[in-house]
């Protein structure tokens, strides 16, 4: 791993060269970002920074270097969450190691993942080696959420915050990774949120893939049908009801992408880019008001399904509404 590996964080690349070549490297840090945003990945490369037996750093060549890559270092020690709780005998076992010198290198590196799910007892133990830590440990606390970590440990460590990325950089990391089309790697790039991570999950996940192919047909089909037609559509969701929220979530958003054809030459922003034919298709289909209207339906029904809310009822008086929609566009053909 070399920074050209770390797309994107170039930025935040200098800070940790500028951390090396001030000398001024404390001995605890918190990367903190959000699930998928690479803290794992950068921290793995700042770790190899400090390990480093070149000159400059990291020379990806020495043995540190090779050891780190193949996740065979000695001196980094990684205290893994297994039971989405830390607790204190985790800490009390790395209060006992922290104090063996390091077995090759000048300094031992401790990394924490989900180091914002330590216990209370856990975070108070973990509290007292901050406080005098031996000269050759750093360590290092990945989380997601600063807020759960006590004010004190915050207050002793150095804030590493990771920044989201763009869609474009996304897509090049998807790209790289998965191997699909680029207009598909941008698609799930954008709905990555900023996030590298969320964005690779979603382009490997069959189910997602399918999912937004079921939706497009779905909605399709519901511009098209009639009232008895529509109603039968609702097994769909039956059969979903794990998953009801999510489907409309991506139902609303090919319909903003509709909405945003609509309103004019503004293809770019657009999400669901690889299914344009058949936005176009629904637009259509439907009238800019009507698409307005159910977007707060979808919403109105996303909440009552939150809210536990007879479920067969809410769904069939969406599937209604999406229907008469488009039966009521189909009627007059608008482009408006």
């Amino acid at each position: 791993m070399n920074s050209l590996d770390i797309t994107g964080q170039s930025a935040l690349i200098r800070r940790l060269r500028n951390i090396m070549d001030s000398g001024r490297i404390v001995h605890s840090y918190i990367f903190t970002g959000p699930a998928g945003a690479g803290k794992k990945t950068i921290s793995n490369y700042f770790a190899k920074m400090l390990l480093c037996e070149g000159i400059d750093k990291p020379c990806n060549t020495c043995k540190s270097c090779r050891q780190v890559e193949s996740g065979n270092h000695p001196d980094i020690i990684r205290l893994e969450n297994q039971s989405n709780i830390i607790r204190v005998d985790s800490i009390r076992e790395l209060r006992k190691d922290i104090s063996i010198k390091p077995f090759q290198s000048q300094r031992k590196i401790y990394i924490i993942e989900k180091g914002d799910t330590m216990n209370p007892q856990a975070q108070n133990a973990f509290l007292k080696t901050l406080e005098e830590p031996p000269e050759h440990a750093v360590i290092i606390i990945l989380a997601e959420n600063l807020a759960s970590l006590l004010p004190t440990i915050v207050s002793r460590c150095q804030i590493i915050r990771i920044p989201p990325l763009t869609a474009q950089q996304i897509g090049e990391i998807i790209k790289s990774r998965v191997q699909i089309p680029h207009d598909k790697a941008l698609v799930f790039a954008k709905l990555a949120h900023g996030i590298p991570g969320r964005g690779l999950e979603l382009a490997a996940s069959q189910e997602y893939h399918q999912m937004r192919d079921e939706c497009l047909e779905l909605l399709t089909k519901l511009s098209e049908s009639s009232i008895a037609q529509a109603m039968g559509y609702i097994d769909y969701f039956l059969d979903r009801r794990d998953n009801a929220v999510e489907i409309l979530d991506m139902i609303e958003l090919l319909l903003r992408d509709v909405l945003v054809l609509k309103q004019g030459n503004l293809k770019r922003i657009i999400v669901n880019g690889d299914k344009i034919s058949h936005l176009e298709y629904l637009a259509n289909s439907f009238t800019i008001p009507n698409i307005q209207c159910i977007i707060e339906n979808i919403e109105q029904s996303k909440k009552l399904l939150k809210s536990r809310a007879n479920f067969q009822l809410t769904i069939e008086n969406l599937l209604m509404k999406i229907q008469g929609s488009g039966e009521h566009a189909q009627s007059s053909r608008s482009t408006v």
